[in-house]
């Protein structure tokens, strides 16, 4: 039995014919939200490995979400084959927007939104030490359950 509130997957439409206005661009723009749509409307494609290192996030596919719930935006995905480094193969998505999106969000503005999101990642991205630092001393006043034991090879205390 299929759920009555599944997604339906964007191959359901027919091809070329989906929705290519653009959403709202969020007002902030040092969220990773603002960074994931500005790598979308330079027309990058994002999986979630990707934006581990390029947004800093392991959450693509919530930000994803938010940008089609929150924005209104129309975000093209696929599944795509991946090998992996201990030898399997393993399915991701892969996210994007479409040409004709990102033509009607440059129409609308968004090259200036997108460098005002550049500037804030940027300036962002310099106080990058102090919080990994932060996060270290943190990390060192948490009490650990002692049931866990050396669950986390001693990286936890």
């Amino acid at each position: 039995m299929e759920k009555e509130n599944a997604r339906q997957p964007k191959s359901t439409s027919a091809e070329g014919h989906g929705n290519h206005t653009a959403g709202t661009l969020p007002t902030r723009k040092n969220t990773v939200t603002a960074s994931v749509l500005a790598a979308l409307l330079e027309g990058q494609a994002i999986t979630g490995m990707e934006a581990v290192f390029e947004q800093s996030t392991t959450r693509a596919a919530a930000f994803i979400y938010y940008l089609e719930a929150k924005y209104g935006w129309t975000i093209e995905r696929r599944d795509i084959a991946a090998g992996t480094n201990d030898g399997r193969i393993t399915w991701v998505s892969v996210y994007w927007l479409t040409a004709q999106a990102r033509e009607a969000a440059f129409v609308a503005g968004a090259r200036a939104w997108i460098d005002d999101v550049k500037t804030a990642a940027s300036k962002r991205r310099k106080g990058a030490d102090k919080a990994k630092a932060t996060a270290a001393k943190l990390n060192k006043m948490r009490r650990i359950d002692p049931r866990q034991g050396d669950m986390f090879g001693g990286a936890h205390g």
